[in-house]
């Protein structure tokens, strides 16, 4: 049962993870916006994820895996079949890592481009819908 003191506590504090998020959009896009667009964009982004996660409770993890996307896919546009401890140095990582990294790779790219008999996402090239991550 919620207290008298408690009461608000949610909403303060998600207000405040949305005004947060408005300060960044605005002070990210200031050098390429003047300031009554770069406050019409915050404005409109914060709008946005408002809808789009309201009355949800949402993890935003630190970004580990974003950078280990990243690194994978930069060691796997860099290697030429025989320099796996080249990257592992470069990278700051482990030759076995590097090794894992393009086992995984190939395998992503192979399953991607060849067709099964049980998964029909599979075998039909690479998509040319947005970025691609690997």
């Amino acid at each position: 049962m919620a207290n008298e003191n408690s009461i608000g506590k949610v909403t303060d504090r998600g207000d405040g993870v949305l005004f947060t998020i408005f300060e960044l959009v605005t002070m990210g896009v200031s050098e390429v916006l003047d300031d009554d667009e770069a406050t019409e964009l915050g404005r409109k982004v914060v709008e946005k994820i408002r809808r789009t996660f309201a009355g949800e409770q949402i993890y935003i993890c630190q970004g580990r895996t974003l950078e280990a996307i990243l690194l994978k896919n930069a060691i796997w546009s860099e290697f030429r079949g025989d320099n796996h401890l080249e990257l592992a140095k470069k990278h700051g990582c482990s030759e076995q890592w590097v090794y894992r990294v393009v086992r995984l790779m190939r395998t992503l790219k192979r399953d991607e481009m060849q067709g099964d008999l049980f998964d029909d996402s599979k075998g039909k090239g690479p998509m040319n819908e947005g970025p691609q991550i690997c």
